[in-house]
């Protein structure tokens, strides 16, 4: 190959690199493998987002979404609704090697859906596949009015999250109106549609929710949070009782229904609760009682030390120095070092960092000075 070829093959390969890097740029990648849309809640940037989505059968085709409460939707009351196999749909390219895509996105049931006696529900279309979601029951004993018709109250938005087997450098997605209403009457909105594409041993098709209100899902709640700081309730197997993540408390690292399992470092667990330990303590089993120190600290006697003084004393073994606790079992250490069950007449007994000393008057210490 000459100099010249090299040099061609060299620059369109550069091109072709950053063509691939402006298409991934355009979605917002959060990282190499995920990739975000429809998330912003700005009046501006919204129908920017969505204007990059196809909409089939419209009621108006200029109008794509709605605000929902304090969030915009794309579709929502007077929609997308009202004609079954409606849709929004988009193509996304330049994807990283993967073999399934975990699609996660949160679903408006807005107004009046019948559930499965009329078969009110909607879909996702993943390059060919489909997949069926909740058929909700806006009668349920969830209903809370957050927007549309002001007749109807709704059951509130659930985060879906869905896996599909998958491959390739782009994906088609589709959310599909199975609704048999008007708009204004059942409709449905969608925001905040995260992708990752993940390698994993058997790739898998599934769907699971979880509510974003305190309710109890009627089907395929989820098993397990996003993070370790929230908590799900559960029934005697173990299984998900409502699909929705609570938070745990700030104290806590880990925590169930009943409270905090587990602490931070510094704090300690009591009850059900978490406290901080004394100063100084990097593990503590009580709010007085450290069990390891922070770093450039030392234990003497179950408490951190940031210097070895009196009563505390010095000793070396094996060429290393260590700082060690006076007098044990309540007894007082002595000026010289050594510890007595009482304190001499002469002496008055105190406390110094904690620990029970004998010491001499001020005057007497200033006569033998």
């Amino acid at each position: 190959m000459s100099e010249k070829m090299s040099r061609i093959f060299i620059l369109m390969f550069a091109i072709t690199l950053l063509l691939n890097i402006q298409v991934a740029s355009c979605y917002g990648w959060k990282s190499s493998w995920e990739l975000w849309d429809l998330e912003s809640n700005d009046q501006a940037t919204f129908p920017n987002e969505v204007s990059s989505w196809y909409a089939s059968s419209l009621i108006n085709p200029n109008i794509k979404y709605y605000k929902c409460g304090d969030n915009y939707v794309m579709g929502g009351f007077k929609v997308l609704g009202g004609t079954k196999e409606q849709y929004f749909e988009k193509t996304f390219t330049g994807l990283p090697p993967h073999n399934q895509l975990n699609l996660r996105y949160v679903v408006y049931p807005i107004d009046s859906w019948d559930g499965v006696s009329v078969d009110d529900h909607y879909q996702v279309y993943v390059d060919g596949y489909r997949q069926r979601g909740w058929s909700f029951v806006h009668t349920s004993g969830l209903e809370v009015h957050t927007c549309g018709s002001a007749s109807w109250p709704e059951y509130p938005p659930v985060l879906a999250i869905s896996t599909f087997i998958h491959s390739g450098p782009s994906v088609t997605i589709r959310f599909i109106n199975m609704l048999n209403q008007i708009s204004e009457d059942e409709s449905l909105g969608i925001r905040d549609i995260k992708m990752q594409f993940v390698n994993v041993t058997t790739p898998a098709y599934s769907l699971c929710g979880r509510s974003t209100a305190d309710k109890k899902l009627l089907e395929w709640p989820c098993q397990g949070c996003d993070t370790s700081h929230q908590y799900q309730n559960v029934d005697s197997k173990g299984f998900s009782a409502s699909g929705t993540c609570f938070e745990c408390s700030q104290s806590c690292a880990t925590c169930n229904a009943a409270g905090c399992t587990s602490c931070y470092t510094g704090n300690y667990k009591d009850e059900s609760s978490c406290k901080q330990c004394i100063n100084g303590c990097a593990t503590c089993s009580s709010a007085n009682y450290c069990l390891t120190c922070q770093s450039n600290l030392f234990m003497a006697a179950n408490a951190c030390y940031s210097t070895c003084t009196y009563p505390l004393f010095l000793s070396e073994t094996g060429g290393i120095t260590y700082c060690n606790s006076p007098c044990s079992g309540g007894q007082y250490a002595m000026w010289d070092g050594s510890c007595s069950s009482t304190c001499l007449t002469e002496l008055t007994a105190t406390t110094i960092s904690g620990f029970p000393v004998c010491t001499f008057p001020c005057s007497l210490t200033s006569t033998l000075a």
